[in-house]
């Protein structure tokens, strides 16, 4: 019946919900941007790679940020951390997600284990196990909040029209982290 109601919405409706899902996603990012400090998990020493490049982002955004890598000992001259339990105050960082989606998916439990206040999923972190985890109970237990700008279908449609979720999904005006801070200058 809930599916009825929802694709009758998005039929008779399309302006309203496009609107509210805007709006989840404009109050997730600032939720995200309020953290007072900042992690890339997969920043790395190559200036190419794109976890580098968020990260050099957020330096240059002046925000408090520290790269996560335990497989290198520093990005940008700054040194990585090499776990996410390495984070001084979780429950007062949001961190960028920036690896492929096994790794992001190791990630996702030490984040929500730790209480981390908001996970920003980057293009190509995230595949159905990802959402899937997102969409638990598991992964917001401690109020941890998610966004990312794809997602795979048939999970992604399913969670689509649920904009009371953990996660804004597959909505192609969900930018990536960088073009979200770059149009806020």
């Amino acid at each position: 019946m809930l599916s009825l109601v929802l694709a009758t919405l998005i039929f008779v409706l399309p302006g309203l919900v496009s609107a509210s899902k805007v709006s989840l996603l404009e109050s997730k990012t600032e939720l995200f941007l309020s953290a007072p400090s900042f992690a890339v998990v997969g920043a790395s020493d190559d200036e190419t790679k794109f976890g580098t490049i968020v990260f050099k982002t957020m330096l240059e955004q002046g925000l408090d940020v520290v790269p996560i890598n335990p497989f290198v000992s520093e990005s940008q001259g700054i040194p990585c951390l090499d776990s996410l339990s390495k984070i001084v105050d979780p429950v007062r960082t949001s961190i960028s997600v920036v690896t492929q989606p096994s790794v992001t998916l190791q990630i996702l439990h030490q984040a929500s284990a730790l209480g981390i206040f908001a996970v920003w999923l980057q293009p190509g972190a995230q595949d159905a196990a990802v959402l899937e985890f997102i969409a638990s109970p598991n992964a917001t237990a401690r109020g941890t909040s998610y966004i990312h700008s794809q997602a795979t279908a048939p999970l992604a449609r399913a969670l689509q029209t649920d904009t009371a979720g953990p996660c804004v999904v597959g909505d192609p005006s969900a930018p990536d982290l960088i073009s979200t801070l770059l149009a806020r200058e």
